[in-house]
């Protein structure tokens, strides 16, 4: 069933190429432009809500309403030109708000008695924190998707590192949809990586939106994992938001103001320096092989809470020391020209 699902959105998307169907309006995205001038179809997030619907119907149709309304949040970014980012912020945190409320999908505990104590006692409290990390992940996934490759590669490999520990560690994982995801979103990083496709801002949300339900339910089923496993291979995309929020109020900017100062753009434009070729896609292969090699030193200590919080600030440092020096050279090339 998935080699015939998967044949058919590569037959779909080429269709809808043809008839220029959900064209991305990348002339009035000033996150998107620096990279790329031509019109990739939004329609990974299209195929991604497909896919769920079809191969993880067990979710129920509560998930799946749900799931359904963080795409379409996402999808008017898409095709609406004058969305406002405050208005689309506000679905979010409303739509998640229910779905916490409603699935009782929460985050309780942290490895910190204290903090364990005020999350378990409080349901408010823990609704709030797990509102909080739901929409860090989904808009940190958005933002990371400035060059190709760069989302769907880094959720390959968040798949491929919950399945392998599984594997080796005897953990409870719905398997056959963990492997399906995985050549799912293969597929599409092939199609992204030829310019037949990108999951857009409707894609983003809801691979953001899905994942972080997806990976409190392994750590709750799973006790043996940390919850800093969760923190480690989710750690990318939530730095960046974050990152990026505490750069804009440090720089007197407004915070709901998108531009193209995220490290995947600083490494294009350090690449465009250099005078390589192919800078959309290098730049995303970079940032893959990056978080592929920071990522998998946690494999052997998933369940070390103390090595994984060393590990996940040894890669915050390298993001921000990384950050510093791209941004410099770039502001001192341009200066001499």
């Amino acid at each position: 069933m998935i080699y015939v699902f998967l044949i058919g959105i590569i037959l779909i998307n080429e269709i809808i190429i043809k008839k220029k169907f959900l064209s991305d309006n990348i002339k009035f995205s000033k996150h998107k432009s620096l990279v790329s001038s031509i019109n990739t179809p939004t329609s990974g997030g299209l195929f991604l809500i497909l896919f769920i619907l079809i191969f993880k119907s067990q979710l129920g149709l509560v998930n799946i309403f749900y799931l359904f309304l963080i795409f379409l949040v996402g999808l008017s970014s898409d095709r609406i030109r004058n969305v406002s980012p405050i208005n689309r912020l506000f679905f979010q945190i409303f739509i998640t708000f229910l779905f916490v409320v409603n699935t009782q999908t929460l985050i309780i505990d942290v490895r910190i008695d204290n903090i364990n104590q005020l999350l378990t006692q409080n349901n408010y409290l823990s609704i709030i924190f797990t509102v909080f990390c739901f929409i860090v992940l989904m808009n940190g996934t958005n933002f990371i998707d400035g060059v190709n490759l760069n989302t769907i590669g880094f959720y390959i490999l968040v798949y491929s590192v919950i399945l392998i520990v599984s594997n080796n560690n005897d953990l409870f994982i719905d398997k056959s949809f963990n492997i399906k995801i995985i050549f799912f979103l293969i597929v599409i990083y092939l199609m992204n990586f030829f310019n037949k496709l990108q999951l857009g801002d409707g894609g983003s949300y809801l691979i953001g939106f899905f994942t972080a339900f997806y990976v409190i339910d392994f750590i709750s089923q799973n006790p043996l994992a940390s919850p800093y496993f969760a923190v480690l291979i989710l750690w990318y995309p939530c730095f960046e938001n974050l990152f990026s929020i505490s750069r804009k109020i440090y720089q007197k900017k407004s915070i709901s103001h998108a531009d193209n100062l995220h490290l995947h753009h600083n490494i294009f434009l350090y690449l465009k320096l250099k005078n390589f070729k192919n800078l959309n896609n290098l730049s995303g292969l970079i940032l893959n092989l990056s978080n592929f090699l920071l990522i998998f030193i946690g494999l052997n200590i998933f369940n070390s809470t103390k090595y994984l919080i060393l590990l996940i600030f040894i890669n915050v440092f390298i993001y921000i020391l990384s950050y510093n020096i791209l941004i410099k050279i770039i502001l001192s090339k341009k200066f001499k020209k």
